[in-house]
């Protein structure tokens, strides 16, 4: 089911392991795409099967083509989504704690932020060269890059032992963002069972914390490869809003 902002109507989308069941896309693969089939490009009639109406505030994104697709895999009977990178981007919304990946692209607010793993050869041959050892060089890092269309690119970077870490309006957090489309605790970073991960919203305690103030806005993540679907997820992509329902 997907809400389109721009006229607050909602729209209901079936899909079945053949894929839209309403397609006049002639093949049957099990995959349905989403996107537009106006102006020019690779967006022609019959390579879409769900189209998806710019809002009205966005006419000139010149968002054209397949934007995101939804496929049925027969092998564990399970329906997955991706975006096909282009426009604006397809993001999942975050309800539980999510392990996070190399690489991983958040979206909050008007913010874009990406985590990742990647070590910094630089600081390892400068303190091999000064012979600097300590606890931090055998503790698991997260470096973390945050950029906005109007801001400059930051960096930061935190240990295990700096966890929980909190990202959000407020100063008291680890990693203030002037952004008045964050609440005041945005989102929770924290690390357990050798793995790093991230909630939406504010837990004290990290991960074990039973009860988590959410966001007024939300934690999103790009669908940049498939990611299975579950009841309930909710996801957006230009400018829409989607909430699946598994039957």
């Amino acid at each position: 089911m997907t809400n389109n902002k721009s006229c607050e109507k909602y729209i209901k989308i079936e899909i079945n392991p053949f894929g839209y069941i309403n397609s006049k896309r002639e093949k049957k693969d099990g995959i349905t795409y989403f996107g537009n089939i106006l102006g020019q490009g690779d967006g022609i009639e019959g390579d879409i099967d769900v189209e998806i109406k710019n809002n009205e505030n966005y006419e000139d994104d010149g968002l054209y083509g397949r934007y995101f697709m939804i496929k049925f895999n027969p092998d564990d009977l399970n329906y997955y989504i991706k975006d096909l990178g282009k426009g604006i981007g397809t993001f999942i919304k975050i309800q539980e704690w999510t392990e996070i990946k190399n690489n991983l692209l958040l979206n909050i607010g008007e913010n874009f932020i990406v985590l990742s793993f990647d070590d910094d050869e630089e600081e390892e041959i400068e303190n091999k060269n000064n012979n600097i050892f300590n606890d931090n060089n055998l503790e698991s890092f997260l470096n973390i890059k945050i950029f906005s269309l109007t801001t400059q690119i930051k960096n930061y970077k935190f240990y295990a032992s700096d966890c929980p870490i909190t990202i959000g309006r407020s100063i008291e957090n680890n990693i203030n963002i002037d952004d008045d489309m964050l609440s005041r605790i945005h989102c929770t970073i924290d690390f357990g069972n050798e793995k790093w991960y991230i909630q939406d919203g504010f837990a004290k305690n990290g991960l074990r914390e039973e009860e988590i103030k959410k966001s007024t806005n939300g934690c999103w993540i790009y669908a940049y490869e498939e990611i299975k679907i579950v009841n309930k997820m909710i996801f957006k992509a230009n400018h829409n809003l989607f909430i699946c329902n598994l039957v």
